[in-house]
């Protein structure tokens, strides 16, 4: 990822962040409040989570096929996180992860996930949404945690989830990766 990119992703959060401080001066909560209740209420009420990580796709039409030989497709990891449906019926999760990245190398993240999730029926859920961590690789600043916010979609049946994010590609041999990890809810 180029310099100017990460510092635009970096920088445009903390600007938005200042510039609402500065004008919430009303009585309405502002959305760093609001951000802030989801994110107790979901340590605070939310049922241990477990997830254990088992694909990350190289899209073929990425890479070159010599790159996609030397990757490692199989994260093998786990993770652990607190996560509810909130009044809403929208899934939201505090979690840490840690796994083999695409290099066989250890790779760490910790963040929150919000997806808002329709009821199929059959006790079954789907539902697209975002994530935002930190995450920590290898390759990418020597371990040095930098920032990160991902789509992601869940496909749930009862306390049995599938959930995948998708890692955008902004050059060749770069990003255009299906993450997908299992999630079983502890109740």
């Amino acid at each position: 990822m180029n310099k100017r990119l990460l510092a635009s992703l970096i920088a445009a959060p903390l600007l938005c962040t200042s510039a609402q401080a500065i004008a919430n001066t009303g009585s309405e909560p502002g959305w760093i409040d609001t951000a802030w209740t989801h994110v107790k209420d979901t340590w605070e009420t939310g049922d241990t989570e477990l997830y254990v990580p088992f694909l990350s796709y190289h899209m073929r039409f990425g890479y070159d096929a010599d790159k996609i030989d030397d990757f490692n497709e199989y994260p093998a990891g786990l993770g652990l996180g607190k996560g509810r449906y909130n009044s809403s019926g929208n899934w939201e999760s505090l979690y840490a992860m840690t796994f083999l990245d695409s290099h066989s190398k250890p790779s760490f993240m910790a963040g929150y996930a919000w997806v808002p999730s329709w009821d199929l029926g059959n006790d079954f859920k789907a539902g697209v949404g975002v994530t935002g961590f930190l995450m920590s690789r290898s390759n990418y600043y020597n371990y040095i945690p930098f920032p990160g916010v991902l789509p992601m979609a869940s496909i749930t049946y009862k306390q049995l989830a599938l959930q995948a994010a998708y890692i955008p590609g902004f050059s060749r041999n770069d990003g255009n990766v299906l993450f997908v990890w299992g999630k079983w809810t502890f109740k």
